[in-house]
């Protein structure tokens, strides 16, 4: 829903999904995102601090297997909170984690140009090019989109009705 910008209905299931599990990283993530976008900041400040305890407990839980996307998410809940230099340090582990993945230099950019860290924040932005010519990711609406179509697949009862009901209003021009 985020990523084809359909905020008031990524509010609604993220509060569903909240009500199944509630110390899940990214729907909590997702549900302050869209409390953001929809101009609910009081609201959106308490998600990301979920968000961000739960980003930052599944980097320390030695079972979890995607590290880098706990750094690299955990370090855009702890920007949205203000905490800059927690954002910085996660970010550059995500880089760690995973030197090919292009938006992780992307925002590691975004941290050290906040932290007026110039020379690495350019060193970042030419990595981010790079990596993206080896491998570019969708546009967002499209990638929301095929989200959607593969969570049709596997959903039932009321989340399969939920997507059935929102498919049709998603745009992918790719």
């Amino acid at each position: 829903m985020i990523c084809m910008k359909k905020y008031n209905y990524g509010a609604e299931l993220y509060k569903k999904l909240i009500e199944l599990d509630n110390k899940n990283a990214g729907i909590w993530h997702g549900y302050a995102n869209c409390l953001e976008k929809l101009g609910e900041l009081e609201g959106s400040k308490l998600a990301y601090e979920k968000a961000l305890e739960y980003h930052l407990r599944d980097i320390n839980d030695g079972n979890f297997s995607e590290k880098r996307k706990a750094y690299l998410w955990g370090g855009w809940a702890a920007i949205k909170l203000g905490k800059v230099e927690l954002a910085y340090d996660l970010f550059k582990k995500s880089v760690e984690e995973d030197p090919s993945y292009a938006y992780s230099w992307l925002s590691y950019a975004v941290a050290c140009t906040k932290l007026k860290r110039e020379q690495e924040a350019k060193e970042a932005r030419e990595n981010y090019k790079k990596y993206l010519k080896i491998k570019p990711y969708r546009k967002r609406e499209c990638e929301g989109r095929f989200m959607l179509l593969d969570a049709r697949e596997k959903a039932t009862g009321w989340l399969k009705e939920y997507i059935e009901k929102v498919l049709p209003e998603t745009n992918c021009m790719e």
